[in-house]
């Protein structure tokens, strides 16, 4: 469990909580489950990481990641499937895809797959808290690189995991249960159906809704939840009996669902004639948004699936490149209904972010041609939506912005060469006659820093054959891109580019085989110990070089010291 104050408020996103009670039940909530609860929605926002795995700097392409993800039976996981596939193809990884049946069992089994294929990194969905950092302890342990993704791990994954990624399921139905609370004025009795048990995403969406509610409408009352596994016809079983045993005393109800959940909720409720019955859910299927364009789901959360899909890609990208990642990277949050529902789902302005992580490596990759297509594809779809606020504008521009400033930094070149100061950036951005005089300053800006990073790296050409000279004569000691980075006053990101560039292999690749060969060596030339080769060609961890050894050559050190002393070798 995550480490806290035992004086703190036990639900400090929004200030001090009462404790809810249970349903139909005078007595409050025992104290641990009010702790656990905390625990839960905070995992990681005070415990410490764990040493993580060195990146190799050298970008994403090729690299492999396996995914653990749930079945695609869902039209959420669908499209979040096709969002990561296409972030995958764009960033020139290998994707490979394990789907477990929603259970921690068959995620298991899926482990050991992921773990057999060898992978540069591994995504997981998390199908249980347990068993999820269970799982990724075992990656962990044996080097891998893990990104938590749509679920969020408890705190001891989280202290394993290099980052965690999707919606902020407790803060979004938090201000969903808001919004149930505005549309039941405040008053009545209410009940919850719950996501799959033992995930999750069940406290999310259920805990989260009780305890806000216990602030914000005290007047409301739970009468029962309970999960119906994301089945239809458990759902319209449910709610029946529900029906039949609450009556006028139920007067909304909330689910984790808005799929085949909410269409159980909604066959019940046409059979008793409850169109009176406030319903919101968990968003946003094509399912969802047409119940909600249709007057049968007043409201729901909404994100794209697409772009939770993408965000580990995106992540793995940046990690893999060499640059900071934060430990959690959350969608927008958005709660969709009639007044909106136009506004957020025709424009689908969140898709521009998936086009946006594609711009920032077009220019990574100097691909001009690129970068010009994008910013003319975004001056149509501006001129095509009449709907665009100067602050939707505005906004989207400032992180366009903010993606370039990034890259200049990255890459060490001369941002005030680039836009000017400070005071013309501003005047660009904001003060523009129109919004395409806007997009093409950014355009301009896009283009200059492709030209100036050209530059600078053909510039920089030599140094690769100066850093494997520096290499041979130093293979003994520490190396990384980070040290060599100092050594050569160039940034470890950019030299890990250059070096794979240059060679055609990751630095890391390199080295490791350039000291299995010199270990080779030794072994034919010296009668030194395992231990002391190890140690000999930069491996302070023997058990690591025994892996390393084993992985290149098929077979361990000894067995293979043993056969040069066979053969008369040694």
């Amino acid at each position: 469990m995550g480490q806290h104050d035992a004086d703190a408020p036990l639900f400090w996103q929004t200030g001090v909580r009462s404790i809810p009670r249970r349903p139909d039940n005078p007595e409050t909530f025992p104290e641990q489950d009010a702790r656990h609860w905390y625990d839960i929605e905070y995992a990681g926002w005070t415990s410490d990481k764990l040493p993580m795995p060195e990146s190799p700097m050298d970008g994403p392409k090729g690299k492999r990641i396996a995914a653990l993800l749930p079945p695609d039976d869902h039209p959420y996981v669908r499209d979040f499937l096709r969002g990561m596939r296409n972030a995958a193809d764009g960033a020139g990884v290998v994707l490979r895809v394990f789907s477990s049946d929603w259970n921690p069992q068959a995620q298991e089994r899926d482990a050991e797959g992921a773990m057999a294929w060898d992978p540069d990194l591994i995504i997981i969905w998390i199908e249980s808290l347990q068993g999820g950092a269970e799982l990724i302890s075992r990656f962990y342990d044996a080097g891998i690189p893990v990104l938590a993704a749509n679920t969020r791990p408890d705190a001891e994954g989280l202290r394993r995991v290099l980052s965690c990624s999707g919606p902020d399921d407790w803060t979004q139905f938090r201000q969903l249960a808001r919004k149930f609370a505005e549309l039941m004025r405040f008053q009545g009795g209410y009940a919850i159906v719950c996501h799959i048990e033992n995930t999750p995403t069940y406290d999310a969406r259920s805990w989260s809704v009780i305890t806000e509610l216990a602030e914000a409408a005290p007047d409301m009352t739970l009468l029962a939840m309970a999960s119906t596994q994301l089945d239809e016809e458990q759902t319209y079983h449910q709610v029946r009996g529900w029906l039949q045993q609450f009556g006028n005393r139920l007067q909304g109800i909330v689910s984790a669902d808005d799929n085949r959940t909410q269409l159980g909720i909604n066959r019940a409720l046409l059979e008793y004639g409850r169109s009176d019955i406030v319903r919101v859910a968990n968003g946003s299927t094509p399912t969802g948004i047409r119940l909600v364009g249709e007057g049968e789901l007043d409201a729901i959360t909404f994100q794209l699936a697409e772009q939770d899909g993408a965000l580990p890609i995106k992540l793995a990208s940046d990690w893999f490149s060499g640059l900071a990642i934060p430990p959690m990277r959350h969608l927008p949050i958005r709660v969709l209904d009639r007044h909106n529902i136009d506004l957020l789902v025709n424009r689908r302005d969140l898709v521009m972010d998936l086009e946006a992580e594609q711009l920032y490596q077009d220019i990574l990759d100097c691909r001009s041609e690129a970068v010009r297509d994008y910013f003319t594809k975004q001056i149509q779809m501006f001129a095509e939506v009449a709907d665009i606020t100067m602050e939707f504008f505005r906004g989207f521009c400032i992180e366009q912005y903010a993606n370039l400033h990034h890259i200049i930094k990255t890459v060490g070149l001369d941002e005030v060469g680039i836009v000017g100061s400070h005071e013309a950036v501003y005047s660009r951005l904001f003060q523009q006659p129109s919004m395409e005089r806007t997009l093409r300053w950014l355009e301009q800006v896009s283009l200059s820093i492709i030209r100036r990073l050209s530059t600078k790296r053909n510039r920089h050409r030599n140094l690769v054959s100066r850093v494997i000279a520096h290499v041979e004569q130093n293979l003994g000691t520490p190396l990384s891109l980070k040290t060599l980075s100092y050594e050569f006053d160039i940034s470890a990101a950019y030299l890990g580019r250059l070096f794979t560039e240059e060679t055609g292999e990751a630095f890391n690749t390199w080295l490791n085989a350039r000291r299995i060969e010199k270990a080779i060596e030794l072994m034919k030339s010296t009668d030194s110990t395992i231990r002391q080769i190890a140690e000999r060609v930069g491996y302070a961890n023997p058990n690591y070089f025994y892996k390393l050894f084993k992985k290149t050559m098929g077979i361990n050190p000894g067995e293979f010291q043993n056969r040069l002393s066979e053969n008369g070798q040694q």
